[in-house]
């Protein structure tokens, strides 16, 4: 089933916006930019995440600990969406519930939890939401920095399963430990809009090496791999997004089989840009079951490297999919048709930690 796309957006506003979640704006202090990438615990681990989202829970009443911790297997987990917060309500505390203290303690975490790459993808998600904030949809879409939530799935623990999701407009991270150890960080999506923008003097390229990456894996093909590679049509949105857990889409696209050793350089690039938002003890096996999978992938491919034309990209293997789509059209007036992107990674065996 396709997601919303950019023309029934408006009807999905109106048939929803009084059911969305309204979490309160406290514009007290700056919150864009995010603070920059730390590591209060030492290098982003699972033990590392564990030090840092116990200080952060600590910092709650015991009463409160019950909206944002839930259980490891809950259905909760599953709700997670990547429209904007004035459709779609969430789960756990979102920053704008947050005192100063504990904002500084959430960006602890995510540093302590993320790969540098992750951090920054965050921050670069957020810094657009921010720019978006001041257009003539933000009070209705409720778009603001401050809406972005986190919640706890299982009590984290050094001997216990857990699991943390981080989301809003354009993001919904998914991060599973097991042993101690960063597990999987399936499902997760990262988009933006818009890609190319300026925010208090700070200039930002939010999804663009994602989508440079991808192709240059093309361009690097010739003429018959092109059309090997070549997608029918461009769908609506990423086909794996949220609310679309276990879908498997059919396989299109060329084989890397057939690719040159190059050309297979430059697609495990790309596969990086997803991969490495984890933290390297996650992200290093990763890519090695990645690579060693790599004959049994497939790269499909429709567009070209323009910021606001439609794009299209998928990588599937046996243990993951990778879409980008950039939709060639804007749903905020100030934009200025400088992008829109969706981005989906899956690994299809390994979901929420649950293999």
């Amino acid at each position: 089933m396709m997601k919303t796309t950019l023309s029934a957006l408006a009807i999905a506003v109106a048939a929803t916006v009084t059911q969305a979640h309204e979490a309160p704006i406290d514009e007290h202090t700056q919150l864009i930019p995010i603070p920059a990438y730390s590591l209060p615990y030492g290098e982003a681990s699972a033990k590392a995440s564990l030090q840092a989202a116990t200080a952060f829970l600590a910092s709650f009443p015991e009463e409160e600990l019950q909206n944002v911790v839930f259980e490891q297997d809950s259905a909760k987990r599953a709700q997670w969406s990547n429209l904007p917060a004035g459709i779609v309500k969430r789960v756990g505390v979102s920053i704008g519930e947050l005192s100063d203290e504990q904002r500084g303690l959430l960006f602890e975490f995510l540093s302590s939890s993320l790969g540098a790459e992750g951090y920054e993808s965050v921050m670069e998600v957020m810094a657009a939401e921010a720019f978006l904030s001041t257009d003539d949809r933000a009070a209705r879409l409720q778009w603001a920095p401050e809406n972005y939530w986190i919640s706890f799935y299982g009590t984290p623990s050094a001997d216990a399963p857990w699991g943390w999701q981080y989301g809003g407009h354009h993001l919904g991270l998914n991060l599973s430990i097991e042993n101690n150890t960063v597990e999987s960080m399936s499902p997760s999506f990262v988009g933006t809009e818009p890609a190319i923008f300026t925010y208090n003097g700070v200039d930002y390229l939010s999804v663009r090496d994602m989508h440079l990456a991808g192709y240059a894996v093309f361009r690097s093909l010739d003429e018959n791999q092109q059309t090997a590679a070549a997608v029918d049509a461009i769908p609506d949105d990423v086909l794996t997004g949220p609310g679309q857990d276990g879908v498997v889409p059919d396989v299109i696209g060329m084989n890397v089989s057939d690719m040159t050793d190059v050309q297979r350089a430059l697609l495990l690039s790309a596969i990086r840009e997803w991969v490495d938002i984890q933290p390297q003890e996650n992200a290093e096996p990763r890519m090695a079951e990645i690579i060693s999978q790599l004959d049994q992938t497939t790269f499909a491919w429709s567009g070209s490297d323009q910021v606001n034309s439609p794009t299209y990209m998928r990588i599937q293997g046996p243990t993951l999919i990778i879409e980008l789509l950039s939709t060639g059209g804007n749903v905020g007036n100030s934009a200025q048709g400088q992008g829109h992107y969706h981005t989906m990674y899956r690994n299809p065996t390994d979901e929420y930690g649950a293999k």
